[in-house]
C-alpha cells in the first residue's frame, strides 16, 4: 500500500515542470522512506500517549536515532518488517522504563558497561553499513566514528543528569535506546534481523 501510494505521488510530482528531470523511481523511493518513517513515528507517538509513556518512549527513540544516524546498523529487509519491529520495540522501551525501575547501583553499573561496550562497538564496527549502503571512504568512516563517540559522551552526560535529578525512568529509557542502537551495529544485531 505504501509503495503504491509513493508511486502515485511520484507520478504526480513528475508531471510538474520543475520535477521533469528527476527519475520517478527515485522520487517514489524517497517518498516511500519519508511516508513510512512518518507513519511509524506517528504510530509510536500515538501508542505511547495512550499508554502514558510518551517521555520515556521519545527519549529512547531520540537516543536510538541519534546514534543510528551516524553509526549505521542492521536494517529490516522490508518496510513492513521495520514497522512491525520498530513500533513495538520503542513502545516496550517506554513501558519498561516507566514501570520497572531497577535499583540505582545496578543501573549505574549497567550504564557504564553499555558506554564501554558502545565505545568498543563504535571503534570496531561503526559506521555499520548494509549491502546496498556501505561506507568505504576511510575519512568519512573516521568522521562518523568520531561523531558517534561524541554522541555517546552526550548520552552519558544526559544520563548522569537524569541520575542526579532522580529521574530513573528517563535514565532507563536512555539506556534502552542506546543499548538497542549499539546492538544493531554489532554482528549479533545483523544476525538477529537476518534470521527474522
Amino acid at each position: 500500500m505504501l509503495r503504491k501510494l509513493s508511486r502515485k505521488l511520484s507520478l504526480m510530482l513528475k508531471a510538474q515542470p520543475e520535477c521533469e528531470a528527476f527519475d520517478s523511481e527515485v522520487i517514489a523511493y524517497g517518498l516511500e522512506i519519508i511516508l513510512g518513517s512518518a507513519f511509524k513515528f506517528v504510530s509510536i507517538v500515538a501508542v505511547s500517549i495512550v499508554l502514558g509513556t510518551f517521555p520515556e518512549t521519545m527519549l529512547s527513540l531520540i537516543v536510538f536515532a541519534s546514534i543510528r544516524n551516524f553509526a549505521g546498523g542492521a536494517h529490516c529487509k522490508t518496510y513492513f518488517m521495520c514497522y512491525m519491529t520498530g513500533v513495538p520495540l520503542f513502545v516496550i522501551n517506554g513501558v519498561l522504563a516507566k514501570n520497572i525501575i531497577l535499583p540505582k547501583i545496578p543501573l549505574t553499573i549497567i550504564g557504564d558497561m553499555i558506554l564501554i561496550a558502545g565505545l568498543f562497538i563504535t571503534m570496531k564496527w561503526a559506521p555499520a553499513g548494509t549491502q546496498k549502503k556501505a561506507i568505504a571512504d576511510m575519512e568519512t568512516r573516521n568522521k562518523m566514528k568520531l561523531i558517534t563517540i561524541v554522541i555517546l559522551a552526550a548520552v552519558f552526560l544526559l544520563n548522569n543528569t537524569f541520575f542526579i535529578l532522580d529521574r530513573m525512568s528517563y535514565f532507563q529509557a536512555v539506556l534502552l535506546g542506546g543499548f538497542e542502537a549499539l546492538f544493531f551495529i554489532s554482528p549479533m544485531g545483523y544476525k538477529l534481523l537476518n534470521s527474522i
